[in-house]
């Protein structure tokens, strides 16, 4: 899912600004500057305005090299439940551009992200990009990787990418002349915009969704913490009760589902990293197996019926109990349930087998109804195999099998 075009891209330019005779020595070079970043994201996260690293170096290479795969990656994930599940696609135009808004861009990988994904789902149309940043710097970095974005031999470009460094906080008066478009995609920058306020957020949200083109779609992901996931989702379900915006992922309905002081909403998915950010990872010792992020995927029309109900969608870790496994879910209807299943009988292999093949954010329907257990909202499905997968997210790098990190 990750292309090695853009990895190669980062490690080219990673060794010629440190002189470095290979990509070992690069990296190595610039591990001080990923734990910079890396702390910067997380545990030293400002409270005001976050500066502007694009604009150091060190720091942008570390963002290529380190950041910018798993965004990228989160942002093909986020965009897979609403298209392939659901079915989205941007309304046909003939041959004019798919249109794609690229909010808080960074150095792009969003953007180019959905970019990617969108002349899959519309090969006989090309793209344009509209890339919004306050940095100059990560708008030159990615006005470089569009310009270098593969196209088919004796085919005119995929893809065209404009850049403006403009305040994204004044979406109305900062978009007054853009076009209606297919797709908006804001990626991990309304945090950085809003803090935690949700008010904020949610007339953000509702100014850029009146940019939408009939049909459109408004994708915004943010990071997994407690303080910017709720937020979002406090903002969604603000927006879906107005009637202003619909759900289209990934909640499978518009009424809200109760939310969890345990489990806050966020998802937790495989994938397999690059080798050039395992290299970064041998001494930072950051969780890199899983990515984590919140998302959420409003349209101006609402989507498809499911094609199965009741359906569940995994909001929780399973938990391993004596003899049977615990889950957390939101059904179809804004209920949220707990579901055991019962693991009494099978080997402990077939115990984690089965759980592995289970992620948090997988939608599945039961075989037979569950029964009800003497608790409100605990049920119980009567066999392992009652769970009907619906839906899990497309990972070609993920690893099957492996189960780790999902504890929140």
């Amino acid at each position: 899912m990750y292309p090695a075009a853009l990895e190669n891209y980062w490690l080219e330019r990673a060794r010629r600004f440190t002189a470095a005779p290979d990509d070992e020595t690069a990296l190595e070079k610039l591990r001080p500057a990923a734990q910079r970043l890396s702390d910067l994201f997380t545990v030293k996260r400002p409270d005001g305005h976050f500066p502007d690293y694009a604009a150091d170096p060190p720091l942008l290479l570390a963002y290529g090299l380190f950041f910018f795969p798993q965004s990228y990656v989160r942002a093909r994930l986020a965009f897979d439940q609403p298209t392939r599940f659901r079915g989205w696609r941007p309304q046909t135009r003939g041959t004019e551009p798919v249109r794609l808004l690229d909010l808080g861009s960074g150095a792009g990988p969003c953007g180019l992200a959905l970019a990617d994904a969108l002349g899959d789902l519309c090969p006989q149309r090309p793209v344009a990009l509209t890339a919004l940043d306050h940095s100059p710097a990560a708008l030159a970095a990615l006005r470089e990787i569009a310009n270098g974005f593969p196209t088919p031999r004796h085919a005119p470009p995929r893809l065209t990418a404009e850049t403006r460094a403009a305040d994204l906080r004044r979406a109305s008066a900062t978009l007054r002349d853009i076009p209606p478009q297919d797709l908006i995609v804001a990626g991990f920058a309304a945090n950085e915009l809003f803090g935690g306020d949700p008010a904020a957020l949610r007339d953000w949200l509702a100014a850029l969704g009146e940019k939408l083109a009939p049909g459109g779609l408004l994708l915004v992901l943010e990071p997994a913490l407690r303080e910017t996931a709720v937020p979002l989702r406090h903002a969604a379900d603000a927006l879906a009760a107005a009637g202003k915006l619909r759900r289209w992922a990934p909640d499978l309905s518009d009424t809200p589902e109760p939310l969890c002081e345990k489990h806050w909403p966020h998802e937790v998915r495989r994938w397999d990293a690059p080798a050039s950010l395992a290299f970064l990872n041998r001494r930072l010792f950051r969780e890199i197996g899983v990515l984590k992020f919140s998302y959420t995927a409003l349209g101006n029309t609402p989507p498809p019926p499911l094609s199965a109900a009741p359906a569940y969608r995994l909001v929780s870790p399973l938990e391993a109990l004596n003899g049977r496994l615990l889950c957390a879910v939101a059904d179809d209807t804004g209920h949220r349930l707990s579901i055991e299943v019962p693991t009494r009988g099978l080997s402990k292999s077939a115990v984690k087998k089965f759980a592995a093949s289970l992620e948090r954010g997988d939608i599945f329907t039961l075989a037979r109804p569950p029964q009800a257990l003497g608790t409100p909202g605990l049920f119980r499905a009567l066999a392992p195999s009652d769970l009907l997968p619906l839906y899990t997210a497309k990972n070609e790098n993920s690893q099957q099998g492996k189960q780790e990190g999902d504890s929140g």
